[in-house]
This record gives C-alpha cells, structure tokens and sequence, in this order.
C-alpha cells in the first residue's frame, strides 16, 4: 500500500516512486502483452493522469481470464467478442 519502488537504470540512475507509469515507462519489455499493458498504462497517464495501477490490474486479469478460456479450447474470436459484448 503506497509503498515507494527504487528503480535503477543501466546507466546507474536511480528513481524511486511508488506510480506504476514511471515503473512501466523504465521497464523495457518485448512480449506483447506486457507491451500492452505499458500502452495502456501510458494511455491512462496520459488522458487522466490517474487510475495507471487500476488499468493494469483490470487488464491483466482480462488476460488471465483468457488464457483460461484458450486452455479450454475456446476460439480466440469467440472470446474476444464475449469481451466486447460484456463491455457493453
């Protein structure tokens, strides 16, 4: 709960924050769900300046909830649609 993070990069910097933007925006990630999950953290920043830790939350266990459904043998599209339909 509100506790601070001490990030340091290659070059030796250091930042220390408790926002997940900042420690998204430090984080080099190439999987493209983690990539997902920075852009919509930097989306949140960027239109609300708040709720980044919430989105990536809710996000995440979007992600969770379809893996899930993957490893049962449901189609992509199916739940892609499913989602789109509970986000009406």
């Amino acid at each position: 709960r509100g506790m601070d993070k001490m990030i340091q990069s290659v070059n030796g910097d250091v930042t220390i924050t408790n926002d997940v933007a900042t420690i998204l925006k430090q984080m080099q990630v190439s999987h493209p769900s983690a990539r997902l999950l920075v852009d919509l953290s930097n989306a949140q920043d960027i239109e609300a300046g708040d709720g980044t830790t919430s989105v990536v939350v809710i996000a995440g266990s979007l992600l969770d909830a379809a893996a899930k459904l993957l490893d049962r043998g449901i189609h992509p599209p199916a739940i892609s649609e499913s989602f789109q339909l509970g986000a009406q």
